[in-house]
């Protein structure tokens, strides 16, 4: 819904504005932030004024303005602490597309708004600053080199269902220790494995530590999304492991995995690896895959090295193996060719 601006040239008017991260969407980008984005909005904003340490987890549908909420807080921060300065760190599963398309929804964010649009810089090709305050965007893949970086009032995981646990663990959460920043958790449900299961479940049971918001409230405040979601559920059912994970919220266990533990079982195979061909005969069959485009990050937090991450050439070596009578359970009951992993190599 569009309304009017207010514009940073009224000191009292701009004071007023920036009291409230809500009034600072609405009177400066003309957004007015739904009902399930303002309470989310407000209780990380006062944990990080408060200087609280908080930790939150927050699960929304998708497009349900997940992306839109986080860069109206992001924006509200940079100019709320462009004086006094501060750090907010966002961290995505990969460079690309997630980190720049989160650069993209802040830097859109920032030009939008009447109070920031001749205030904000973007620096070193991953930093956005407004006066003394930044937000540095990182990625989260296994390989990113990201120690380092520090983050004095907020540090946000976005879509945490995708990040390792061990990732987190070891080169982010350390970001967030020398000012105890508030954490946010941000991203769709999935399984219980997960980094936003294992943070959801530590915050559960406590006071506005954790929000999820399912397709029924977004669909309450929004008429085409109810349209939308009830085509959806027609389509593939209510207990459909999508619909369920990415517009419920609602955790899937193993068995709804490509591959669950029984599948995982059935692969397990009772032959030694090999390092060269046996004196069987049997067929043996290479398969290649071909490294492709290079992963090439600009940010400047990584190292040359890390920089330009390639893509690998993996060969997986294979013995067929043809049952010829029922009695030969060792390859198939079912009297199908079986594929023995014998060995597998990376470059």
């Amino acid at each position: 819904m569009q309304t009017g601006k207010t514009g940073p040239e009224d000191p009292a008017a701009l004071k007023e504005v920036l009291s409230d991260v809500t009034l600072f969407a609405d009177a400066g980008c003309g957004i007015r932030l739904r009902t399930y984005q303002r309470g989310v909005a407000e209780a990380i904003v006062t944990s990080v004024l408060r200087q609280q340490g908080k930790s939150f987890v927050v699960m929304f549908p998708r497009q349900s303005g997940k992306n839109e909420l986080q860069a109206q807080i992001e924006s509200y921060l940079l100019m709320l602490f462009s004086q006094e300065g501060g750090k907010i760190v966002k961290v995505s599963p990969t460079w690309k597309p997630q980190s720049l398309n989160a650069m993209r929804r802040l830097e859109s964010t920032l030009r939008r708004n009447i109070i920031t649009k001749d205030l904000w810089q973007k620096e070193s090709g991953h930093i956005y600053r407004i006066g003394s305050a930044r937000t540095i965007f990182l990625s989260g893949a296994p390989d990113a080199n990201i120690v380092g970086a520090t983050a004095s009032l907020l540090l946000e995981v976005d879509e945490a269902q995708d990040i390792r646990p061990d990732k987190f663990d070891r080169d982010i959460a350390p970001m967030a220790a020398a000012r105890n920043a508030t954490r946010v958790f941000w991203g769709t449900a999935w399984t219980a494995d997960t980094l936003l299961a294992r943070e959801l479940a530590a915050a559960d049971g406590k006071a506005r530590l954790a929000f999820t918001v399912d397709a029924d409230a977004v669909a309450a405040e929004v008429p085409a999304y109810s349209a939308f979601m009830s085509a959806q559920i027609a389509r593939f059912g209510r207990q459909h492991p999508l619909i369920r994970t990415q517009y419920f919220c609602e955790e899937i266990g193993g068995e709804n995995r490509l591959f669950n533990e029984k599948r995982l079982s059935a692969m397990q195979g009772r032959h030694p690896s090999l390092s060269s061909p046996d004196e069987s005969g049997g067929m043996i069959v290479f398969l290649i895959d071909v490294a492709g485009a290079d992963e090439t990050s600009p940010q400047g937090a990584e190292t040359a090295a890390s920089a330009d991450r390639r893509d690998a050439t993996a060969v997986t070596i294979c013995q067929i193996c043809f049952p010829e009578s029922e009695n030969e359970t060792e390859c198939s009951s079912a009297r199908l060719p079986v594929w023995q992993v014998l060995r597998r190599v990376q470059w």
